[in-house]
């Protein structure tokens, strides 16, 4: 490390800069380079910054120094301004970026300074670098996240906390860039446009999805079902900090911010490497939906990403279509015949009241006359007005039913985790079941159905595999010893 260290430093490390700056950028960018040596030289911390420069520069080609050299020199950063906003960047993710790269006018602080219109151009490149790398699976590194939370507050992220009101002001702006920044590009956003979240945005769901990903930094060790309830999610406390080694434990644990925040910075400094493609990745944060038809859903570009990076990775990249209310028959009949042996699913409902909440099917939908499949893989969720998922108790198996009078999720006769009758005109719903930790999904005990979507995950499995693999588990009626909890009997029969 010493002896790159020392290269670093050197003036071959200082040559190769430019030599590269030059190819990348002409004249400009190697009048770039030569400048921010020339800087670091006076401020003393050229080996810094020459770290820096190396690891942007070697490789593959990482950073447009032309398109960025041209942004930053003589406009007092106007053009850049002027090109993250074009490109979609939210205004308050924006302001932070900008106020970042200013650095309170490019005073180094000692009279030098970065030559870019009051940018300081060292800090540019380190901005850059965090934004686009040194995150956990290829995402965006947590120094960049915290750098934008300095920004938000027109500081340069080095206080050592982080309020939570910057904290959410960042997610939402991160999740509403994400769309806007890769909706030109992306397939799959385009799609789900035309399957119908297009006509569903909201900004206040963006809000609920961050507020789901923060609440593990909030309330540590909670469950979503004891927050819920207890409304101790209702009143969070946006000037409370929380120190920046806690959010980098906390950001290392949503690799979908990183991920999300590389892709934003990527397109916006043109940093992406040569040869990758969204296409390319097994587990996109947004899946690609297939043989839908125009309309289809209600969910919403926030939704379809809470619910997608809640998944297993291997069911992140594409999403059949299987059914919906608005497309097909409202039975029960109708729903079999298009869900059954079509492998894992996501179902989603919208009640009378307009809340909408769902399931993540584990196993193959069969008629299980009168017994119960899946696992513990399974979850109950709610969409709006919350972002929650119930995961598994482990407490029993009574994960999927369906027969001709009902579908059902959790719980057992009479009191279901998520259940719907067989004309899927209304259903009910109970927080007092012991298959998940969940709530009570609708606003009252029964609920009227406005609409209902199914979509498989993954490959379509082959349906005479899926036949035989699924075996619903059937109430066991032999007893030893003569004792018998008869209520957990009539729970299993009935």
């Amino acid at each position: 490390m010493d002896l790159l260290r020392d290269l670093c430093c050197s003036g071959f490390a200082r040559k190769a800069a430019e030599d590269l700056a030059e190819q990348y950028g002409g004249e400009k960018g190697k009048d770039f380079v030569e400048g921010a040596f020339s800087q670091t030289s006076a401020t003393g911390n050229q080996s810094e910054l020459t770290s820096f420069l190396v690891n942007s520069f070697t490789g593959k080609q990482q950073m447009s120094l032309e398109g960025i050299m041209g942004m930053v020199q003589g406009s007092g950063g106007e053009q850049l301004r002027s090109h993250a906003e074009q490109k979609g960047l939210d205004p308050a993710l924006l302001n932070g970026v900008m106020n970042l790269l200013k650095g309170g006018g490019g005073d180094t602080g000692d009279g030098a300074s970065g030559g870019g219109g009051g940018f300081d151009l060292s800090k540019l490149m380190k901005i850059v670098a965090h934004l686009t790398k040194g995150g956990m699976n290829g995402g965006g590194g947590a120094d960049g996240f915290l750098d934008l939370i300095g920004g938000m507050g027109g500081g340069d992220g080095k206080t050592g906390e982080s309020s939570m009101g910057n904290l959410l002001q960042i997610l939402q702006g991160l999740a509403k860039s994400y769309f806007n920044v890769k909706g030109g590009s992306s397939s799959a956003i385009q799609s789900w446009d035309a399957a119908g979240a297009g006509n569903n945005k909201s900004d206040k769901n963006f809000l609920s999805w961050a507020l789901s990903v923060i609440m593990d930094l909030i309330f540590p060790g909670k469950k979503p079902k004891e927050l819920i309830e207890d409304r101790q999610d209702d009143d969070i406390d946006t000037g409370k900090k929380k120190k920046d080694d806690d959010v980098k434990g906390w950001f290392d644990g949503h690799p979908e911010i990183g991920k999300m925040q590389k892709d934003i910075f990527d397109d916006i400094f043109d940093t992406t490497d040569d040869d990758n493609n969204d296409d390319d990745d097994p587990a996109p944060l947004i899946p690609t939906p297939t043989d839908f038809q125009d309309n289809c859903s209600c969910l919403d570009n926030a939704s379809i990403l809470f619910i997608n990076t809640n998944l297993l990775l291997e069911y992140r990249k594409n999403w059949r279509f299987l059914y919906s209310s608005n497309t097909h028959d409202q039975s029960i009949d109708e729903l079999m015949s298009k869900i059954c042996y079509k492998g894992p699913t996501i179902l989603v409902v919208q009640d009378g009241s307009g809340r909408k909440f769902g399931a993540h099917a584990s196993s193959s939908w069969c008629d299980t006359e009168g017994g119960w499949v899946g696992n513990g893989e399974s979850f109950l969720f709610s969409l709006e007005p919350k972002m929650a998922v119930f995961h598994s108790t482990g407490k029993d198996e009574n994960y999927q039913l369906l027969t001709q009078e009902l579908l059902a999720m959790g719980g057992s006769k009479g009191l279901y985790g998520l259940e719907m009758n067989n004309d899927l005109s209304g259903g009910t719903s109970s927080g007092d079941i012991e298959t998940f930790h969940t709530i009570q999904l609708s606003e009252d005990p029964s609920f009227s159905i406005q609409h209902i979507e199914v979509w498989g995950l993954g490959p379509e499995p082959n349906p005479e595999q899926e036949k035989q693999n699924s075996r619903p588990r059937q109430p066991n009626l032999h007893t030893r010893g003569g004792n018998v909890d008869m209520l957990d009997l009539e729970s299993q029969i009935m």
